[in-house]
């Protein structure tokens, strides 16, 4: 996918809350890829939620073209040039972003192993087993980066469907779940029929 990260900045300026902004594609921890990262300078008094703001660019722009995290700044970090001094600007916390749902913990080891894992895709130090991975910084791309480490964690396989339907640790882990019983059922040994022997044949 070819990501112009002009096309985002403008979808984030026709925001009525947003002054001035920049889009960056950052690294992400332990080489899984890249995400974008927008810097957002609000009109006074009139700064959106992260949430709200995600919302808008989906609605004008492909999801994978969504910034992953915004950051809100008093004013963009400038060269003696006047242009925008990208290398000054702050790395994103690894915080959880803020959300209408409480945090709830993993209750099972899959659980607990899926929100490792979307975790770390994310680059969030933590990840609920309700939170919306697609309300928390997720996208398309990322969904199959997490699908294929449930892969090589779990050796099933999921569909990119299954995410978007059940966008959740809670119900991916179901789907792991209800997959790994299914294969369980298709290695089972097959039940024979056994020879059926006389009684007179036997107590001979």
């Amino acid at each position: 996918y070819r990501i112009e990260l002009g096309e985002v900045e403008a979808a984030l300026l026709s925001h009525e809350s947003v002054r001035d902004c920049v889009v960056v594609a950052r690294a992400e921890a332990g080489g899984g890829g890249a995400r974008l990262v927008g810097y957002v300078v609000a009109e006074a008094g009139r700064m959106a939620s992260a949430a709200e703001l995600r919302g808008f660019v989906k609605e004008r722009l492909p999801d994978y073209m969504v910034p992953a995290v915004l950051v809100e700044l008093a004013e963009l970090p400038l060269t003696p040039n006047g242009k925008v001094d990208r290398k000054a600007l702050p790395e994103p916390e690894a915080a959880r972003p803020d959300s209408v749902i409480d945090f709830v913990a993993p209750r099972t080891p899959v659980e607990e192993t899926i929100a490792k894992i979307c975790s770390g895709v994310l680059g969030l130090e933590k990840v609920g087993v309700e939170d919306n991975f697609f309300e928390i910084g997720g996208h398309s791309l990322l969904a199959t980066q997490v699908l294929s480490r449930v892969k090589e964690a779990f050796q099933v396989e999921l569909n990119l469907r299954d995410l978007f339907q059940m966008p959740t640790v809670a119900g991916l882990a179901q789907n792991v779940e209800i997959a790994m019983r299914a294969g369980q059922k298709k290695t089972a040994p097959r039940l024979v029929r056994a020879a059926r022997t006389p009684y007179s044949a036997v107590n001979k």
